[in-house]
């Protein structure tokens, strides 16, 4: 076998070869799509045939997309010894630890290799049946070479109800990546989903970033990979942030004489310590210098170094820059091609992702942040899966309050309203357990004139 000999996969090389059993795993539409024509023969090394021919025969049936550890169950299966078992382990983490660089190229090139296998079968058998001279076979010839020219292309024609019924019945269709904010996280069945957009409306130095801060701790501290990107605050303001959540202490009295033994004695003894090391990575980018699509290769390059976030917030919106095409001519078109690519990349890395924006000059001091006062494009309202606002007034803000609404949410219930939210800026520290909680806004305006009234109508009593 040489380097020119293209009629299997040797000549793109081993690492092309587990950069696609990688993409066949973890991208269950293209496996799905390209399933008809994959021949496991054409891999060269012996034991990713074996990998992929059983990838294909276990979805051939169920209809499903095995995971790496059914492909351990049926690996271990067909083995004969301890050793061939060892192997095929071997292999399956090979396979799960390929770095995932340049994924679209390996999806080109294996689509054309395995398509352009298929139109070559298919001539020859026409060149078989047009060698007898039967022209009565002309038809099952055109036939076959269409079906040749189509196998193996994405053609989304929708499905049936119960196309993959396993899968749309699996307790794993969605998973949640908990806010750690109890009535936050009942609304939304658990939290934002991998794969969602969840964007965060508030006015400026409201409360965004502690919200967000939060949320990243949580996830962190119960084993989740959190990727926090941060603009216009420094790193170090970030981790006072968590170190204030963890200790109780708000992050601008950390470093107080009177509080600095207690900071590190809390840290030291604090249980979850290694997770929230571990777990959690804070990046700072140069404010409006970063596009969507070059956050999407720095997550791409991160995981190809070994860490995979399953929640991702960027923070915010309004810092970013956003890319130059023919046909966005205004700002708030490029937001929302900006905001387009964002929702692409959740589900595409199979991630969560938070994103703050910032709110109209008129949401400032308001009791409730509605849809309308989200800043710039409204596409950013239009493409997100779950809005959250928050509103607080200077009294809130002094007696560490806010209000917190669910304005959109396509998991679940949207129109959720939780006042006198307990929200330290300082600490980090959201509660929901002492609210006032209202099913809807209408409901929250009609609580608020009532109050309204009673206020008038005992300001009359005491006038007459």
């Amino acid at each position: 076998m040489t380097q020119n000999n293209r009629n299997n996969l040797g000549y793109l090389g081993e690492a092309f070869q587990y950069k696609l059993a990688h993409e066949f795993i973890t991208n269950h539409t293209f496996f799905e799509d390209l399933s008809p024509i994959i021949d496991q023969n054409m891999f060269t090394d012996p034991n990713l045939k074996t990998f992929v021919g059983v990838m294909k025969n276990y979805y051939e049936r169920g209809g499903v997309v095995p995971s790496y550890d059914m492909m351990d169950v049926e690996l271990r299966n067909i083995s004969h010894s301890e050793r061939e078992t060892e192997t095929y382990v071997a292999i399956i983490d090979k396979v799960r630890n390929t770095p995932t660089e340049g994924v679209d190229r390996i999806r080109e090139l294996a689509e054309k290799f395995f398509r352009q296998q298929n139109i070559v079968k298919t001539a020859n058998e026409i060149l078989k049946i047009a060698g007898n001279g039967d022209s009565d076979k002309y038809d099952a010839c055109v036939g076959l070479l269409n079906d040749a020219m189509t196998k193996g292309m994405h053609n989304d024609f929708g499905e049936g109800l119960f196309d993959h019924l396993e899968e749309t019945l699996s307790d794993d269709y969605r998973v949640p990546i908990p806010t750690g904010i109890g009535k936050i996280d009942e609304t939304l069945e658990g939290g934002l989903g991998k794969g969602e957009l969840g964007v965060i409306i508030g006015p400026t130095s409201f409360g965004k970033t502690s919200l967000t801060t939060a949320m990243a701790s949580h996830a962190a501290m119960n084993g989740h990979k959190v990727l926090q990107i941060v603009f216009e605050d420094r790193i170090k303001q970030i981790q006072r942030k968590h170190i204030g959540r963890i200790t109780g202490i708000e992050s601008k009295d950390l470093s107080k004489p009177d509080n600095i033994d207690r900071v590190r004695a809390t840290l030291d003894a604090f249980p979850l310590k290694e997770e929230m090391q571990n777990n959690l990575r804070i990046v700072k980018f140069p404010s409006g210098e970063k596009t969507a699509r070059q956050i999407e290769n720095f997550i791409k390059k991160m995981i190809n170094n070994g860490f995979k976030p399953d929640l991702v917030i960027i923070d915010y919106f309004e810092c970013l820059a956003h890319e130059s095409t023919k046909d966005s001519t205004n700002e708030f078109e490029k937001e929302g091609k900006t905001m387009r690519r964002f929702e692409a990349m959740a589900g595409e890395l199979d991630i969560a992702m938070w994103i703050p924006s910032q709110g109209t000059k008129d949401s400032i001091n308001l009791e409730l942040v509605t849809m309308d006062k989200i800043g710039g494009s409204v596409k950013k309202a239009q493409i997100a899966h779950v809005i959250m606002s928050i509103a607080r007034t200077v009294d809130d803000i002094a007696n560490n309050k806010a209000t917190i609404a669910i304005l959109k949410n396509r998991a679940g219930n949207s129109g959720k309203v939780f006042n006198n939210v307990d929200f330290n800026n300082g600490t980090c520290i959201i509660s929901t357990d002492n609210v006032d909680e209202f099913d809807s806004i209408s409901e929250v305006k009609k609580n608020k004139s009532e109050e309204q009234l009673k206020i008038q109508t005992e300001i009359a009593k005491m006038v007459s």
